[in-house]
């Protein structure tokens, strides 16, 4: 998948928040299509409520998208976008929790914890479906010769130049591929 429209069919196709609106829907994947690298493709995408911390406390509804190279989320504001991204090798645990009637999808990573709200009909789903890509995709990417770091460095300076990553990001995995 790389553009929005196929993001929300994809969600349509599989129950992911089906009760959306299309433009709606489409409006905030647009935020993860223009973030998209040119060598990315989409494996799965959903759409939650983003970092709930209490029953009236979260930063609103976001589109996400695991890609073959990075966790991605993206909210479209009336001003500008909030775009975010978890690189694959940051990523450390995936929990869901029940609350009451809402499931919460916790993203654990070397970034802190993310936590998504979903309905209780499509919470397992897309909790089994990201665990099963994300485990997939890891393998295929450690079955890929290894890079030397000289490598490893050059290929995430290229996403810095590209915009994938911020300089935050940049410096966290450089830190990490020297020690």
């Amino acid at each position: 998948m790389k553009t929005a429209e196929e993001m929300y069919q994809f969600c349509q196709d599989n129950g992911f928040f089906s009760g959306s609106d299309q433009q709606w829907g489409v409006r905030l994947f647009s935020v993860l299509e223009k973030n998209l690298g040119a060598d990315e493709e989409i494996q799965l995408c959903f759409i939650g409520l983003h970092n709930r911390t209490s029953a009236t406390k979260n930063d609103g509804f976001y589109a996400y998208a695991l890609t073959n190279q990075r966790f991605m989320m993206g909210q479209k504001k009336l001003i500008g976008d909030d775009f975010k991204v978890i690189p694959l090798a940051n990523l450390q645990d995936l929990r869901l929790t029940k609350e009451i009637s809402l499931d919460v999808l916790e993203i654990s990573s070397l970034e802190g914890v993310i936590k998504i709200v979903l309905t209780e009909e499509e919470a397992p789903n897309v909790f089994t479906r990201l665990k099963e890509k994300i485990q997939l995709t890891t393998k295929e990417k450690k079955s890929e010769d290894p890079l030397s770091k000289v490598e490893q460095l050059l290929k995430m300076k290229e996403l810095l130049d590209q915009g994938i990553l911020t300089e935050t990001e940049f410096d966290k995995i450089k830190k990490d591929i020297l020690q």
